[in-house]
């Protein structure tokens, strides 16, 4: 997370001394156009898995520049601030990893979950380019793509379970142990881990806005449109195929929960956002 905070702060700078510029010389050219916008409610973390993804409300507020090339074309390039929640749901889930126990015994940990549920939020800062077409007259309809690339904010994840069941399997003895709970296994119902930081990389993402703009007066203009934002890449790099509960071999009866994204249940971690757009703007 810290290699990506440099990388958007230095884009922010780099953009809003390209607007400071541009302001400077807006009275004396009416080709721009500035607008502030606020998207959503749809703005989640999808991924290719065998549960189920729920999309969480997510919002958008950014800023934007754009220059008219001609009355009908115009290119964009701005700077948005966005969240993205969702829910990843599985019926069941089970595992095993190799461990050893404070008497120094190899044994296989076993765990098993129902209901389990992944709730993710992230935040990002995106820099939107865009190339926009509009038809003539007061009330235009305007079709506008492009791309954006995003820098990772902040992040987070918290795993629930309706029954977690953990134990071990000792091959040399042919026994599965279920008890006791110091040694790390148990059957626990209801179970809410804490929070944990969801570390996430860069995001480029495609972009595809429509919609009406209707004028007010000489100089303001107002956006409704419709929006849908795809990732083109994957966000998330594992460090390995980890298992979704981890056997604490220091303190057992604290087991360690690592993110879904973590483990071989889920790949290709993408940024998908839709839902309607609201732009004021000023030329």
């Amino acid at each position: 997370m810290k290699k990506n905070i440099y990388s958007y702060i230095t884009s922010i700078a780099i953009f809003t001394a390209f607007l400071a510029a541009s302001l400077n010389s807006y009275g004396q050219d009416k080709k721009q156009e500035f607008s502030i916008s606020l998207g959503g409610p749809f703005s989640y973390v999808d991924s290719n898995s065998s549960g189920k993804t729920v999309p969480g409300i997510g919002v958008s507020a950014g800023l934007r520049y754009s220059y008219y090339l001609s009355e009908s074309l115009s290119l964009g390039i701005g700077v948005e601030y966005q969240t993205y929640n969702s829910d990843l749901k599985f019926n069941s889930l089970y595992g095993a990893s190799a461990a050893t126990d404070a008497e120094n015994e190899n044994f296989q940990f076993r765990y098993r979950g129902t209901n389990v549920r992944e709730e993710q939020k992230l935040a990002y800062i995106n820099v939107p380019i865009n190339i926009q077409f509009e038809t003539p007259g007061t009330s235009k309809l305007y079709v506008a793509a492009g791309a954006k690339i995003g820098f990772a904010s902040s992040g987070s994840y918290k795993t629930s379970f309706q029954n977690l069941t953990t134990s071990g399997y000792y091959p040399q003895y042919n026994v599965e142990l279920f008890s006791p709970a110091f040694a790390g296994f148990a059957s626990t119902n209801n179970l809410v881990t804490g929070e944990q930081d969801l570390d996430t990389e860069v995001s480029y993402s495609a972009t595809f806005e429509t919609g009406l703009k209707q004028e007010l007066g000489n100089r303001n203009s107002i956006y409704i449109g419709a929006y849908f934002e795809y990732g083109l890449n994957n966000i998330y790099d594992k460090t390995g195929n980890g298992q979704l509960v981890q056997y604490n071999a220091e303190l057992p009866v604290e087991l360690g929960y690592n993110s879904v994204f973590n483990t071989n249940l889920s790949s290709s971690v993408r940024l998908v956002s839709y839902g309607l757009k609201l732009r004021f703007a000023l030329r």
